[in-house]
């Protein structure tokens, strides 16, 4: 790969970069990867791969390099949610690059010991000029994770452009490579048929195959439903072909938290984590997918008083929702329940077990969330996850199509998928009311676990393992401990630094009246900052230093 740098780029931390840790070696797709990234003579790069390969790894591992060779001067991580980008710069700090998660517009550029920024497309959106002043001042790596997040037609794929068009270099990467509304990714190729080309694909098959990921067993849930809609009562199982709002209101009220149907489902997969947690994997955990806040507080209540503990839950209202998660992704409760947090991006190896609960029905959404439930522990040897949802029909499609590969085909014309889920959003003014459910287990069992076999309807042989994976003996129990016990991250640090400085300023604004903006431009003049913003954690703990003493002396 060739680059052309105008000119120097300005000291950066990353060329004192330490080595690649030996502990950490690269999967053998992500070698192959890599080595086809800096083959490539373009300027934009899509890896798809799917969902727990290791995708972040692979992603750091080239912004190592380029930093490290001085391709590159930066690096900046564009993300959906928030959550996500904290992640990345927690991954990220165990290869010695330093991100500034979620740093504001109104910051500016990040300080000058930091090797980048790691913030979500929708800040990018709300500031698009303050991305591009610093990609034209420092050469960049621009690394977009999932990037369908912004479509060429919509806000957040026209800013993203905007903010990153003049990057040095452009890594794509993806579970999903496509949109539910089929509207161009920006720097995704495509043919003259409208197929996206992926530049390195790595898919669910071969990750079975090489023992990557787990296989997925899908216990589907018939069963009668009852319903109001528009005055009259309507009846029906999941075999009954239905018109799409009809279908829908026969998926609403079997996730109706008052019903039996629900109760059913949750029941039976309270008992099969139970199973799981008695065997070899003690911590192995539960998720249950919701379909809004209210939808969820309802299950949460419903799963309590099956279990004797009513779960957490977690959705984007709540302000420490990535702080929930990551507690109980390190702790050993068994269930958590979620509304859209949970379905990408998020990592919570040890989910063992699923209740698809809400009623989206996108191939999108879909993937996310069972992208959820194959990524492996190191132990135990064995690993299936279990996913419990309804015989609704187009989640049996969704489920028996998984491992197939899929590339992003631009619209040819709104039908199928996105005329039922129109359909679904328009009845909002409609009269609609779940009378009664009643789940019925359905004898098939959907499974991925033959690796390159479609999806088949038998019982359960144990699945392969690779003897790789087999070789690992660290226990889920050692690596939270061992979690537990990283160093603070650079971030990290640099966010207490910034509490402490608050406090003292605070404590010294109380004793002499000062505003707190003219303590903090004081303190700034004598360590040599322009800002608060902009100081170094050096600088920072020298302020901090100078506050203790000035508040001691003013007691």
């Amino acid at each position: 790969m060739t680059y052309e740098i105008d000119a120097p780029p300005r000291p950066t931390a990353g060329r004192s970069l330490p080595s690649w840790p030996t502990a950490r070696p690269l999967r053998a797709w992500q070698q192959a990867a890599a080595a086809s990234v800096f083959d490539f003579d373009g300027e934009a790069f899509l890896a798809s791969a799917t969902p727990a390969a290791g995708k972040t790894t692979f992603g750091l591992h080239v912004a190592h390099r380029m930093l490290s060779e001085g391709r590159v001067a930066r690096v900046a991580v564009v993300a959906p949610t928030t959550h996500i980008c904290r992640q990345w710069a927690l991954d990220a700090a165990r290869y010695g690059i330093h991100l500034e998660p979620n740093r504001p517009n109104s910051a500016g550029p990040e300080p000058r010991d930091r090797h980048g920024v790691a913030v979500t497309y929708a800040t990018v959106s709300a500031g698009p000029e303050v991305h591009r002043r610093r990609v034209a001042e420092r050469p960049t790596l621009l690394i977009a994770d999932e990037p369908h997040h912004m479509g060429e037609d919509a806000s957040w794929g026209r800013t993203t452009i905007e903010a990153f068009g003049r990057a040095r270099f452009r890594l794509l990467l993806s579970g999903t490579p496509f949109r539910s509304d089929n509207s161009p990714i920006p720097w995704v190729a495509y043919d003259e048929e409208g197929v996206s080309r992926a530049n390195y694909d790595y898919g669910y098959t071969q990750a079975l195959v090489d023992g990557v990921c787990r296989p997925v067993t899908f216990h589907t849930y018939g069963g009668d439903m009852e319903w109001v809609s528009d005055g009259r009562v309507r009846r029906a199982d999941f075999d009954v072909v239905l018109p799409a709002p009809e279908a829908a209101r026969r998926l609403r009220t079997a996730l109706d938290p008052d019903g039996d149907w629900i109760t059913h489902v949750l029941r039976d997969a309270d008992e099969e984590l139970r199973s799981i947690r008695a065997g070899d994997h003690k911590d192995a955990g539960g998720l249950v997918i919701a379909i809004d806040k209210e939808h969820a507080e309802k299950l949460a209540d419903r799963l309590g008083k099956i279990t004797g503990d009513r779960p957490d839950i977690v959705h984007s209202d709540a302000a420490d929702a990535s702080a929930r998660i990551a507690r109980f992704s390190a702790g050993s409760a068994p269930w958590l329940v979620s509304v859209l947090m949970v379905s990408e991006g998020v990592d919570v190896p040890r989910l063992r077990v699923g209740v698809y609960a809400t009623t989206a029905r996108t191939e999108l959404f879909f993937r996310q969330v069972i992208g959820r439930f194959i990524r492996r522990t190191p132990s135990p040897k064995v690993q299936m996850s279990h996913v419990f949802l309804p015989s609704d029909p187009r989640l049996k499609k969704l489920a028996v199509e998984i491992e197939e590969e899929r590339n992003h085909a631009l619209d040819l014309g709104p039908v199928g998928e996105q005329v039922a889920e129109r359909g679904e959003r328009g009845e909002a003014g409609e009269a609609f009311r779940a009378l009664s459910s009643y789940a019925r287990r359905d004898e098939e069992v959907l499974q991925t676990t033959q690796p390159g076999d479609a999806l088949q309807l038998f019982a359960e042989p144990a699945p392969a393992v690779s003897p790789a994976l087999a070789a690992f003996t660290v226990t889920p129990a050692a690596a939270v401990a061992a979690a537990a016990f990283e160093p603070e991250t650079a971030f990290e640090k640099r966010e207490r630094l910034r509490a402490e400085r608050a406090v003292l300023v605070g404590t010294i604004a109380r004793r002499t009246g000062e505003e707190h903006r003219v303590i903090n431009a004081r303190v700034n003049r004598e360590v040599g900052a322009a800002s608060v913003n902009k100081s170094t954690d050096e600088q920072l703990e020298r302020a901090n230093r100078l506050l203790e003493k000035e508040a001691a002396r003013r007691r």
